[in-house]
């Protein structure tokens, strides 16, 4: 029994989390089924979570962790409010006006905003776990009061706002 129980975690660990893993012809696991249920209004985006959500093995929206969508077309980011792990999120280089929902992702601790076309970073403000934030290129941002964003370890704005 323990050489299958050896045999079974060598499998699991070298690739096989996508297939069943049997021994003398006794499923012995079986992946988790990969999330399907996306609620991205925007298809730039949508496309970017089922991207991550196949290359990361992703079987429940609390398990995205990390989401790279520089470039991706993205305009709005309706629909993110449902990944409440995510604590690594790119999203530079887009078409971003209104990030109101970025302020559910209470783990969020690296988010990059830059050039979009953000205007309030006001939705930011009360996330405890944001370590490192990224502005720059947004021309039309209202600049962030003095204290509203002091509890982060890195902070980049555009240079009207001083950056």
């Amino acid at each position: 029994m323990r050489r299958i129980l050896i045999l079974a975690g060598i499998l699991l660990g070298s690739g096989c989390q996508q297939y069943d893993v049997t021994v003398n012809e006794r499923v012995v696991y079986t992946p988790r089924p990969l999330l399907t249920e996306i609620r991205a209004r925007d298809p730039a985006l949508r496309r970017c979570l089922q991207d991550a959500i196949e290359s990361q093995r992703i079987s429940s929206a609390a398990a995205l962790e990390v989401l790279d969508c520089p470039s991706a077309g993205v305009a709005s980011v309706q629909g993110l409010g449902q990944f409440p792990g995510l604590r690594r999120l790119n999203l530079a280089h887009n078409a971003l006006r209104q990030i109101e929902e970025l302020g559910m992702l209470e783990s969020l601790s690296e988010l990059s905003l830059e050039n979009n076309r953000v205007e309030d970073a006001a939705p930011l403000y009360p996330l405890e776990e944001l370590a490192v934030l990224d502005l720059r290129g947004n021309p039309a941002l209202r600049c962030p009061p003095t204290g509203a964003l002091a509890g982060l370890e890195r902070l980049r704005l555009p240079r009207h706002c001083g950056g």
